[in-house]
């Protein structure tokens, strides 16, 4: 039985409430008075037919009638406790007789009711039970984030990597909890070829992260010079296939891994709908000569000493869209002094108090302000920004990484 909420003066969220008993005139008279509260009202039969539907549905709070024969007040508690999936459901006790309340609130039962209430105490014990729940809740909620955020910072590179002529710095300021923004470098054996990655998965949250992490790991797996990979179908079922990398040059390598990341994604999860824009560059320290893809990015920028800026623009789609698709390769040099800049699209869509976004103007001027060492522009930027959107929440993820050559 289910009654649905009515017109209420509560401005509480409704709550679904069980309400256990054993005669049903008694079950539906406590469902219509929760209603009239603003919640939606269940009805349940007592022991085992009030438990099936506590496991089998959620609810946010019981509104428990002791008087059940086969089983009491403290033994249906007593089988909540024992669940642990029902051990933080909060419990109020419906009776008359106050020796059965002192045992029940004994037994784990958050508050009582006595025989008779009125509007008044019903709606103060209801707000006073569903407000500590949800503060319980919105505190586990908010340690399982914390987990969850120090899980994706271990997805993140430690260190960057040190090489010789080049400078390396990157930055990465989630809009929540968790991001759905990485970036990533890592040396390639034996040729000492560093690997630059800035990406932006679709959507925010935990959705996002999951899929950052995703991201991230195909293509530090399918960038491993030992051999990297591809999707084809053995036995009806789609099978990861190693390929020899050995002798791949930088620009072979980043079509490849980004093909290899777009069909697996597009191919294996294409129901999420979920899909990343990436910048990858492999960068030559000892010549500066660096290849990329851009796989519907933001255009990564290299910037002059003299202020100069080159825009390094798409070469092809986001990764994950659709299967198949091509990657094409572009290449340049970093010449002493010159800054290899990648970034996310929540950099200059990034907005003020008034509504005014960030935008690329300001960001190369902001560029153009300062030297090309990669730590300063880092900083500069962010500074920038921040002095720019103030107390503006943030709607975007914004990741930096920086590539200045030293040497030449």
């Amino acid at each position: 039985m289910t009654i649905s909420p009515g017109t209420t003066t509560s401005l509480r969220v409704p709550a679904r409430v069980l309400v256990v008993g054993d005669a049903a005139g008694d079950r539906d008279t406590l469902c219509r008075h929760v209603q009239k509260e603003g919640h939606f009202a269940y009805a349940a039969g007592p022991g085992g037919e009030a438990l099936e539907r506590l496991r089998a549905e959620r609810f946010d709070l019981v509104l428990l009638d002791v008087q059940m024969p086969g089983m009491d007040g403290p033994g249906f508690l007593e089988a909540l406790r024992h669940d642990a999936e029902l051990a933080q459901v909060p419990v109020i006790v419906v009776s008359a007789d106050m020796d059965v309340i002192a045992q029940c609130l004994e037994s784990g039962a958050h508050d009582w009711l006595p025989g008779g209430f009125g509007p008044a105490m019903l709606r103060a014990r209801l707000g006073a039970a569903l407000d500590r729940r949800r503060v319980r809740d919105a505190r586990s909620l908010r340690r399982e984030m914390d987990v969850a955020r120090n899980i994706q910072r271990d997805f993140l590179p430690e260190s960057l990597p040190v090489a010789m002529g080049v400078q390396l710095e990157a930055a990465l300021h989630p809009a929540r909890q968790v991001s759905g923004d990485f970036y990533d470098a890592f040396v390639l054996a034996p040729s000492g070829t560093i690997v630059l990655v800035v990406g932006d998965v679709c959507d925010k949250g935990v959705g996002a992260a999951l899929f950052m992490a995703l991201f991230r790991s195909l293509i530090r797996a399918s960038a491993d010079p030992v051999g990297g990979g591809a999707i084809q179908m053995i036995g009806g079922r789609r099978t990861l296939v190693r390929q020899s990398l050995e002798a791949a040059t930088p620009a072979d390598l980043l079509t490849r891994v980004a093909g290899f990341t777009n069909d697996y994604i597009a191919r294996l999860h294409g129901r999420t709908n979920m899909f990343a824009t990436v910048f990858l560059a492999a960068l030559t320290p000892n010549t500066g000569q660096f290849d990329y893809v851009n796989a519907g990015h933001e255009p990564a920028l290299v910037i002059a000493p003299d202020g100069a800026i080159r825009e390094l623009r798409p070469t092809g789609p986001a990764l994950g869209l659709l299967p198949d698709q091509g990657f094409g390769a572009g290449e340049g040099r970093l010449e002493r002094g010159h800054c290899l800049f990648a970034f996310t699209d929540g950099l200059v869509e990034a907005r003020n108090p008034a509504g005014e976004a960030f935008g690329g103007a300001r960001l190369q001027a902001a560029l153009r302000a300062n030297d090309t060492s990669a730590p300063t522009l880092v900083r500069s930027v962010i500074e920038t920004l921040h002095a720019f959107t103030g107390p503006a929440e943030p709607h975007d993820d914004v990741t930096l990484l920086a590539a200045t050559r030293t040497i030449g």
